[in-house]
């Protein structure tokens, strides 16, 4: 009998888990961070200091209201339904933790390095308090054990980067295609120039679109960007602009 082939792929240690899981898995860090500064501060003695330990907390309390607003984003929550769930309203949740959100953006979604070891460890740590709770964080990290999920997350995340690196070329062109149609002014090249000009802003709206899939959580400002993209060629093919920038308005 011939022996059994067993192609179950093993998952890649040096992959990052998806994103929502990533996400998890750094409230969980910070929750026992939280955790064990408590148990440091409970113990009363000549060097308590109630000021610091209060600011401490306060401070983890403030990075874990942060990083609950990315977990319901990656979820797919909108900012209208994270605001009613805070009291506040959309801008305001837009406001107070957007930044947050684009700087998860910036890390290409994911922030925790040998994720395998770091849920081992967590889960160790949790059992201690709570033997019968053997896999506490792991249990909720799906990806943990789906290599093919963690291997489409991380594809996602490198098309990002692509498409970013290729973002930066435009600038640069739309000024060049600027510069020839001006240069072609009264001559029978202009129309051929012009038309060379909107394609440019058209692929760089396209570019805008692409992205949105690939970073889902600042989609709606891609698009935005897309838009007003898309706006600069209907004005260039109209012959309606002569401006030398493209800089976007703000939001």
């Amino acid at each position: 009998m011939p022996e059994t082939d067993d192609t179950t792929p093993e998952p890649d240690r040096r992959l990052p888990l998806v994103p929502l899981d990533d996400a998890r898995l750094a409230r969980a860090l910070t929750l026992q961070q939280a955790a064990t500064d408590i148990l440091a501060d409970l113990p009363i003695a000549d060097e308590y200091d109630p000021v610091g330990g209060a600011l401490n907390l306060a401070r983890l309390a403030e990075k874990l209201t942060g990083q609950a607003v990315i977990i319901r984003r990656e979820q797919g929550a909108s900012w209208t339904e994270i605001g009613k769930e805070f009291g506040v309203s959309r801008q305001a949740a837009h406001e107070r933790w957007g930044s947050a959100v684009e700087a998860w953006v910036m890390l290409s979604r994911h922030r925790q390095e040998a994720p395998d070891l770091t849920v081992a460890q967590l889960d160790s740590w949790y059992a201690d308090i709570d033997p019968e709770r053997q896999d506490a964080v792991s249990s909720g990290l799906p990806s943990l054990h789906d290599p093919a999920a963690r291997r489409a997350a991380q594809d996602q995340r490198e098309e990002a980067l692509r498409l970013h690196a290729e973002l930066n070329s435009y600038s640069a062109l739309e000024k060049e295609a600027f510069n020839r149609s001006i240069e072609a002014t009264g001559t029978p090249e202009h129309a051929a120039r012009r038309r060379e000009w909107t394609a440019i802003h058209l692929e760089h709206a396209a570019l805008l679109d692409r992205l949105a899939e690939a970073e889902p959580l600042v989609a709606t400002e891609h698009r935005r960007r897309a838009r007003f993209q898309r706006s600069l060629a209907d004005e260039i093919a109209a012959g309606a602009t002569g401006r030398t920038t493209t800089a976007e308005p703000a939001a």
